[in-house]
């Protein structure tokens, strides 16, 4: 049985873009990423298949901020 393909995939590498296989992993919608050396903040508006990053290095996922209780 042949395997069905997404021809999206296929038509987005035709002009020699890609995914660095260091950074396949998927960029999670509505999640902050931060590079701390940089200070710089993102806002992943639409998910992917490739992780963000920025000068080689991977952004990590911003850390949610603690509640105050309500005491």
């Amino acid at each position: 049985m042949r395997r069905r393909r997404d021809v999206r995939w296929q038509e987005s590498h035709r002009d020699g873009s890609g995914i660095d296989a260091e950074h396949i992993g998927g960029a999670l919608l509505g999640k902050r990423y931060v590079d701390e050396a940089s200070g710089l903040e993102v806002l992943c508006t639409k998910a992917g298949q490739g992780r963000l990053a920025l000068d080689g290095a991977v952004l990590e996922i911003k850390a949610a901020k603690p509640l105050p209780s309500s005491d």
